[in-house]
């Protein structure tokens, strides 16, 4: 499994700060697909926002098609609470693109695949690329079925090169009625 180059960068929205990522673009016959996720995207507002941001990226102004869709999950991300594909003049493209999404239980995620028409049709092939091109792109930012895109940021570092005073004894003491000295 080769994966994608992955290109990040996080925003700021009125919804909170999402994550974006956009994947290596997929070539055939002249046509170019490319994917970009956004997330987190736990509402439906959320999610469009998102994908207004995306469909601003230069990818999204070149392409002839930018299909989009969102999975927005309940706590446990079993089962969505809201889901929506848009084709964008690609017949059945946001269909197939949302049914990508839901094969792989995406969680919290604003998915937008464009496509720059190469001037060949190239058939029911277009749907593998549009689902590829997202489902690698999720799995190379660590996307886990059912609970989405999942961090691990780790313990930290404390500044200054000295661990934190001990606070537990003062804490302590206070709580016994004693004195801070």
């Amino acid at each position: 499994l080769r994966l994608p180059m992955v290109l990040r960068s996080r925003r700021s929205t009125p919804h909170g700060t999402i994550e974006i990522a956009r994947g290596e673009s997929a070539n055939f016959d002249g046509s170019i697909f490319t994917a970009q996720i956004a997330w987190p995207v736990r509402t439906k507002v959320a999610a469009a926002a998102a994908i207004a941001l995306l469909l601003q990226e230069s990818v999204c102004g070149a392409a002839d098609h930018n299909m989009t869709a969102f999975r927005v999950c309940s706590a446990g991300g079993k089962r969505p609470k809201v889901e929506k594909g848009y084709e964008d003049g690609e017949a059945r493209g946001g269909q197939r693109l949302l049914g990508a999404l839901t094969k792989i239980a995406a969680a919290d995620v604003a998915v937008v695949v464009s496509r720059v028409y190469g001037g060949v049709n190239i058939g029911k092939r277009r749907f593998e690329l549009i689902a590829s091109t997202a489902t690698d792109l999720l799995l190379a930012v660590g996307h886990e079925p059912g609970k989405g895109i999942v961090h691990s940021w780790g313990d930290g570092h404390a500044l200054g090169g000295s661990p934190p005073p001990a606070v537990a004894p003062v804490a302590a003491a206070v709580a016994a009625g004693g004195k801070k000295r």
